[in-house]
């Protein structure tokens, strides 16, 4: 059973979704848009359990208190939907990371902390709620649509802000070897957290804090030199 969210639980979190979702029709009273909230809520915590495939549309709007036409006054099927939960997910991580490592927050930290920093962001991010859905959104990588081409867009960002803020902050390399190395540990963790999405055996793990100590030990290596 997907856990129920009354309309009330959503106020302190509620997801962001654009009007130019395919799919996605546009809520425009505040009730509509409480019981769409209420099936992004229920979305992101079923797909931290189990796959997108085997989510029932009736299952959902029982977690919602809704009725299954609910459901479909707001999405047309399935697969806007998820493309809902897609848009919401990269609204808010892109919120996260304006909010932690955005360019003048950088330069404040200085590189010890910003590679930290960087690794705590990504893996907040790929342990937190929205886990589900980019598990799902990466198993689902060489569909037409490329549900992962939205974090990809993210990940530039990311690597854009330490590009500007730290380029003469490791004064053992050149600004551009700066640059590539600090990309390279971007990627290190990325690949790492990636990994462990859909191969959760290995001997670091996202469900405790050693992946965290693992990856921010490796990075400060590579970026001593």
């Amino acid at each position: 059973m997907i856990e129920r969210h009354g309309m009330e639980d959503l106020q302190a979190e509620a997801p962001v979704i654009e009007d130019n979702v395919p799919g996605v029709f546009k809520a425009t009273q505040q009730r509509s848009i409480r019981i769409r909230d209420a099936y992004i809520q229920a979305g992101f915590e079923a797909l931290n359990a189990r796959r997108f495939r085997d989510l029932r549309i009736t299952d959902l709007a029982a977690a919602c208190q809704c009725s299954v036409g609910s459901f479909y006054t707001r999405f047309r099927d399935k697969e806007a939907y998820f493309r809902a939960l897609t848009a919401a997910t990269i609204a808010d991580c892109n919120r996260q990371i304006d909010a932690r490592v955005s360019e003048d927050l950088l330069r404040e930290m200085g590189p010890d902390r910003a590679l930290d920093e960087l690794v705590d962001l990504m893996a907040d991010i790929f342990s937190g709620r929205y886990r589900g859905v980019l598990r799902e959104a990466l198993l689902r990588i060489l569909e037409p649509d490329d549900p992962w081409a939205p974090m990809r867009a993210s990940a530039r960002r990311i690597v854009a802000y330490y590009h500007a803020a730290l380029p003469d902050a490791f004064p053992q390399f050149t600004p551009e070897d700066a640059k590539i190395r600090l990309s390279f540990c971007f990627q290190i963790i990325v690949g790492v957290l990636q990994n462990d999405l859909v191969n959760d055996y290995h001997v670091f793990s996202t469900k405790d804090r050693s992946v965290r100590a693992a990856l921010k030990e490796s990075t400060a290596r590579y970026m001593a030199g």
